[in-house]
């Protein structure tokens, strides 16, 4: 997890320190890389943590906002609030 965390930085420092038409670039071609994975099956895509209906909303998101960090967020919140069957735990 922190070297996720670290790794995330990283890439949000070079983000962040580019010109509003390298970030419009760099959001258009991840923008090309989201609409490549519409042609994975449902399996794969499950095995990523996205779904089709994901993909649909990250390829509608306007060109100012990064398409695949909008779906990895949106991902970590679905986790985060999806509750998880513990083994041995009775209803609450």
């Amino acid at each position: 997890m922190r070297d996720y965390a670290l790794n995330r930085a990283i890439f949000e420092d070079r983000i962040g320190n580019r010109s509003l038409f390298s970030r419009l670039f760099h959001n258009w071609r991840a923008r090309k890389e989201v609409t490549q994975l519409t042609e994975f099956d449902d399996f794969l895509l499950a095995d990523i943590g996205v779904s089709r209906a994901d993909l649909e909303w990250a390829a509608k998101l306007p060109i100012t906002t990064d398409p695949t960090r909008a779906l990895e967020d949106r991902a970590v919140l679905r986790d985060r609030h999806q509750p998880r069957n513990r083994p041995g735990w009775g209803a609450y």
